[in-house]
């Protein structure tokens, strides 16, 4: 208690860290139990659909029993996947663990159990021997309101979770309130107070009447400035006297310090230029002997293996033979200093990468206080930190190009590579009929066939050459969208309804060909196929979840499996599994086509600022 009589910073700042704790345990509270309702609303949803998908089955069951056929069974087995899939879902098997809620947890694994082992056996034993509808509805009847119990308990456990939180921030708010109005309290009467009279005693003291005293009296700060105070009116002349002296004093180190800051500015704009090091650095050796005692200054660069390749001093008598420059005479002098030296050596290095060292000689009687040690310090970390940015800054570079390079290996391989091994496949295939003198008809199936695999490759060339002549033109997903929107439009013959919203993602080059090449094939199969006469592309994203739609109202896709443009389908198909994602082709039950893929990116979110 004596610490708090005291100090005001320490009663003031015990107030604050009571605050701050009370916000931080109501913080707490509410992420333990946002964490702990993670997911409960998606397996309330999925609880719930257990409910219809029981009923489906139950009208399966009924279908298939009045009118066998291979479609009614291959549904059947269908909603029979999907019914125990959602059941052993892990959205339900995260919401109730073991050492969670006991009655949940048991309830949940007895449905389970009761599926396993007593529905479902029923349920096919119903299917082989033709039973009645209502049979297996009195099966799942029991089955059911089971369901319904666990989405109670569900809704239960998630209702005891936010009661929590708001008993917790509710006594948060009131311990909260309670201390501010405590602290309040103490900094009336022990702050303001005192400190309004120190304020007043301090007005008359500068029109010159040092009269006035302070009565107040306390342990703390206040009270030691009340006590300060008094004797500063007794000592006031005493100061005076020496102010003339203080001010000098402080002149010259303030010219000091003036002339400090000037070289390391120097140093970080001569070290930011694009030149040699000798040009840059060579200059902030010598400014440097100018404004403390060092010199001579020599700097010492080396390799990753610490072989020195560089070498400058601000004394030689000769040329160095690292020089590149013979025209410059900067570090040449007529003769050297003879008087005895010591020296101290800093080393240059950056995240433990070591680039070399810089030595600073001084004359034995005029040895560098602290300050000056500390200014060759700092600018020994510029220069690492310099040659640590442009050794970065080339590694990026030489990275950048490598993942280019792989991109475009990538998409060749991907596109124009397989199509040139199936033509290598036909050709093979069309010589062995030559040589078993196959007839005319099989001999013209494979030139066909090569003559579509030669097209297939010579328009994925041309796609190739237009993706990367959009990223060379116009870096960026966005203006080689346009692009193509523009080309296929006017290859449609109306405008494409166009609209892409993720400008807050920054993609990588992979996806960006990727996502690109898919719309393009998207596109091309509907100019090539659809015979439609709308067309939509629609491009968003839900945080870094990036979601592509493809449509058109044209003739759709054929029921049976052997599509026309199959390979592109496949190379699609490549593409949305290499970034990752999916790729649906569904039929629109107005007509047409649509194509979606989704995929999680592994970009960056730009920051936006919005003007007003």
């Amino acid at each position: 208690m004596s610490l708090f009589k005291k100090s005001i910073i320490t009663r003031v700042g015990a107030a604050m860290f009571a605050v701050s704790l009370m916000a931080l345990v109501s913080m707490l509270g509410s992420a333990v139990v946002a964490q702990n309702t993670q997911g409960d609303a998606g397996a309330i949803n999925l609880a719930g659909s257990l409910r219809m998908m029981s009923y489906k089955l139950v009208a399966d069951a009924s279908d298939y029993i009045y009118q066998p056929s291979k479609s009614s069974r291959t549904l059947l087995q269908q909603d029979l996947a999907e019914f125990e899939r959602r059941l052993t879902s892990q959205t339900l098997v995260a919401v109730t663990p073991i050492d969670g809620d006991l009655n949940l947890y048991n309830h949940y694994q007895n449905l389970q159990s009761q599926w396993l082992n007593d529905i479902k056996p029923h349920y096919l034993a119903g299917l082989e021997q033709q039973s009645s509808p209502a049979d297996f509805t009195n099966i799942m009847t029991p089955f059911v309101d089971n369901i319904d119990a666990m989405v109670m308990l569900l809704e239960k456990s998630t209702e005891s979770k936010i009661k929590l939180l708001s008993l917790v921030q509710g006594i948060s708010l009131i311990m909260t309130i309670i201390i501010i109005m405590v602290a309040m309290l103490d900094i009336n009467n022990n702050v303001v107070r005192p400190l309004k009279q120190l304020v007043n005693l301090a007005k008359h003291a500068s029109s010159g009447n040092l009269s006035g005293r302070t009565d107040y009296q306390s342990e703390d700060e206040l009270g030691l400035l009340s006590d300060t105070y008094n004797l500063m009116a007794e000592e006031l002349q005493k100061i005076y006297q020496d102010l003339e002296h203080r001010v000098e004093h402080k002149t010259a180190e303030l010219q000091k310090t003036n002339e400090t800051l000037q070289l390391l500015y120097n140093t970080n704009r001569s070290l930011n230029r694009q030149d040699d090091i000798c040009n840059r650095f060579m200059p902030v050796m010598q400014q440097l002997e100018t404004i403390s005692p060092f010199g001579p200054i020599s700097l010492t660069l080396t390799d990753p293996n610490k072989q020195a390749y560089r070498e400058l001093s601000t004394d030689n008598l000769n040329r160095p033979s690292t020089c590149i420059d013979a025209n410059c005479n900067r570090c040449l002098v007529d003769q050297t200093d003879k008087r005895p030296h010591r020296a101290i050596s800093l080393p240059i290095e950056k995240q433990n990468t070591y680039f070399g060292e810089i030595c600073a000689q001084y004359l034995v009687d005029k040895p560098p206080n602290s300050e000056e040690i500390k200014l060759v310090e700092a600018i020994a970390e510029n220069l690492a930190t310099s040659l640590s940015l442009e050794r970065k800054t080339s590694q990026d570079q030489h990275m950048s190009l490598i993942e280019e390079r792989s991109a475009i290996a990538r998409e060749l391989h991907d596109s124009l590579a397989q199509s040139l091994s199936y033509l290598k496949i036909q050709v093979a295939r069309l010589s062995m009929l030559r040589q078993n003198k196959a007839g005319g008809e099989q001999l013209d199936e494979v030139v066909v066939e090569l003559k579509e695999g030669l097209n297939n490759a010579y328009r994925q060339l041309r796609e190739l050459l237009s993706t990367f002549r959009l990223k060379l033109d116009t870096p960026g997903l966005g203006p080689a969208l346009d692009a193509t929107i523009e080309e296929f439009s006017e290859r449609l013959g109306f405008t494409i309804d166009y609209h892409y919203r993720i400008h807050h993602l920054n993609l990588t080059a992979n996806e960006e060909i990727h996502l690109l090449q898919i719309i393009r094939e998207a596109l091309a199969n509907i100019v090539k196929h659809a015979k439609s006469t709308a067309v939509s592309v629609y491009i968003e994203a839900k945080q870094s979840t990036v979601c592509v739609s493809i449509r058109d109202n044209g003739i759709g896709m054929p029921d049976d499996q052997e599509k026309a443009n199959h390979y592109g389908l496949i190379i699609m198909q490549d593409r949305a599994a290499t970034l990752g994602g999916e790729l649906n082709i569904t039929n629109q039950t107005k007509g047409g086509v649509q194509v979606q893929v989704t995929f999680q990116t592994k970009s960056t979110i730009k920051e936006i600022s919005h003007a007003g």
